[in-house]
């Protein structure tokens, strides 16, 4: 690995109209700089299905294989150095990546999806040392332009428009400052945030979908019928958003924000009560839960795997890779009976149906008597009996409740959340952030549970199916894995009443009456 020097940058897309070669020589003329050229390279640049790279205003690029098999792979963090690897493939997933500086930075904005090739760039130019009166360089202008694609397509190589950067070296902040009214002051330059990088993600299409962004604005007073179709409908969004990616089998997190979607309809079906005709809730209650259940047994087995990635163990190397090639058939298996239920008629009915149903407008509300209720009065009524619910969990349960009591409150606190994350404008921001972050707190650690749960029964199950054919270094594996689990299942229910308490405390109920107990009586006011 070798760092370059920490900067920071302006950048600057030139008018169509404005040549490459106007900008540089203007530039020329009025700064005392040293010209170099940028010779013609090609680069990919890499990031995740959802843009997390970024959003977060890193930049991580590969120059393609060299000769000798080897990847150069250059790093930059938002606000830091320049770094290049030496890797033997390009980075995928964060595990993958050796220890160290690449993998400490990616980790904790990639997290466990895929590092995928975003675009095929091509770009060349100028660069501009500006140089003080010692001639020692204290900035930088590159002005380049070149060409993008997408990578691994047929499609034709789309021009780059030029791009000028300005560059400031560390120490030199102040002639940077002076220097951006000047570059600002060219003809045909405007202001690009987001520099090369960002316009050849652009060009290329690459523009980052989240697979699980809910953004929805309602008014407080919308009949709760038409709220619960514009929920339903953004929800169908988010399902759609990931089937592709579930087929694909890109990453874990395609099926777990599949599995999210559904599980959202299914649960506000029941929690906006009486907005939908009974038979429609019925109907497609059922078949939501249809499709969900396929959805469990591989991601049971993709939240075991990445635990165990994750997770420090005393298990080796090769106890390590006995186990993931298991359980990597194991999940194949699992994900059959899901692909094919995604390619049956019944799946396509369900969707088209569904969708037919929250686009068309409120007809007949028979025995639907919240249809035409405001929408704030249905979910605070029903938000409000359900934070008394979790409420009066607090006073039984204990260390020693069974995990059915736990697995029935976490149902309970997620079915709040959801009523709260589809309407959080209908509510006080500070009373807000009060449940919703103890909510969040409690959901942690009943979720923590419920995976050491899963995982130490899987293990054990894993471990009489292997009995017979297995070699005596898995099932030690195994045995040893299910007991980690055991021992973290009885941690965390000392960890669940302590939440359980804080929720119910005196501040964070109070924030809830006023949120949703008092937000039912000034709807109804006259």
């Amino acid at each position: 690995m070798h760092d370059q020097s920490a900067s920071i940058e302006s950048a600057y897309v030139v008018r169509g109209d404005v040549s490459t070669e106007s900008i540089t020589d203007s530039l020329l003329s009025i700064l005392p700089v040293r010209r170099d050229g940028i010779g013609r390279h090609r680069f990919t640049v890499l990031d995740t299905f959802d843009a997390r790279l970024r959003r977060a205003g890193a930049r991580l690029t590969h120059s393609g294989r060299r000769r000798d098999g080897a990847f150069t792979v250059a790093w930059q963090p938002c606000g830091e150095r320049l770094a290049m690897f030496d890797l033997a493939e390009p980075p995928g997933f964060v595990w993958d990546v050796p220890p160290g500086p690449l993998h400490q930075g990616l980790a904790p904005i990639v997290g466990v999806r895929r590092i995928l090739a975003q675009a095929d760039a091509e770009a060349h130019g100028s660069q501009l040392e500006v140089l003080d009166d010692r001639r020692k360089t204290v900035a930088r202008v590159r002005i380049q332009s070149g060409r993008v694609r997408r990578p691994a397509s047929r499609r034709r190589w789309e021009p780059l428009p030029t791009i000028v950067t300005l560059t400031g070296l560390r120490g030199y902040e102040e002639t940077y400052r002076r220097l951006i009214p000047v570059i600002e002051s060219r003809p045909g330059i405007t202001s690009c945030p987001e520099g090369l990088y960002g316009v050849i993600l652009d060009r290329a299409g690459a523009t980052g979908v989240s697979t699980r962004t809910i953004s929805l604005s309602l008014a407080p007073t919308t009949r709760a019928d038409i709220a619960a179709r514009q929920i339903h409908r953004m929800l169908l969004e988010v399902l759609r958003a990931n089937e592709a990616g579930v087929r694909a089998d890109l990453d874990t997190e395609f099926l777990h924000d599949f599995r999210v979607a559904l599980r959202r309809m299914r649960s506000l079906l029941g929690q906006l009560k009486h907005v939908f005709p009974p038979a429609v809730v019925e109907h497609f209650a059922e078949e939501l839960s249809w499709i969900a259940r396929l959805t469990g047994p591989a991601r049971d087995i993709d939240v075991l795997t990445l635990a165990i990635r994750t997770t420090p163990s005393h298990v080796t190397a090769t106890e390590f890779g006995e186990l993931m090639a298991f359980l990597q058939r194991t999940r194949q298996r699992a994900r059959r009976p899901l692909l094919e239920a995604m390619d049956s008629r019944r799946y396509r009915r369900l969707l088209a149906d569904w969708a037919a149903f929250v686009e068309q407008p409120p007809a007949n509300a028979f025995g639907a008597p919240n249809a035409g209720a405001p929408v704030v009065e249905v979910v605070a009524r029903r938000a409000w009996r359900l934070c008394r619910r979790l409420a009066d969990h607090a006073e039984v349960i204990h260390r020693r409740s069974s995990a059915q009591q736990l697995h029935d409150l976490r149902i309970t606190a997620k079915k709040l959340r959801y009523l709260i994350d589809i309407t959080p404008g209908f509510y006080d921001p500070g009373d807000l952030e009060r449940v919703v972050s103890a909510l969040k707190r409690l959901q942690a650690v009943l979720g923590d549970f419920n995976d050491a749960r899963v995982q130490e029964l899987q293990f054990v199950a894993f471990r009489r199916l292997l009995a017979d054919g297995a070699t005596p270094v898995a099932l030690g594996t195994l045995g040893k894995l299910a007991e980690d689990r055991r021992r973290i299942q009885e941690r965390l229910r000392i960890d669940v009443a302590e939440q359980l308490a804080r929720f119910r405390g005196r501040a964070t109920q109070s924030a809830c009456r006023r949120a949703f107990k008092l937000a039912v009586a000034t709807e109804s006011e006259p």
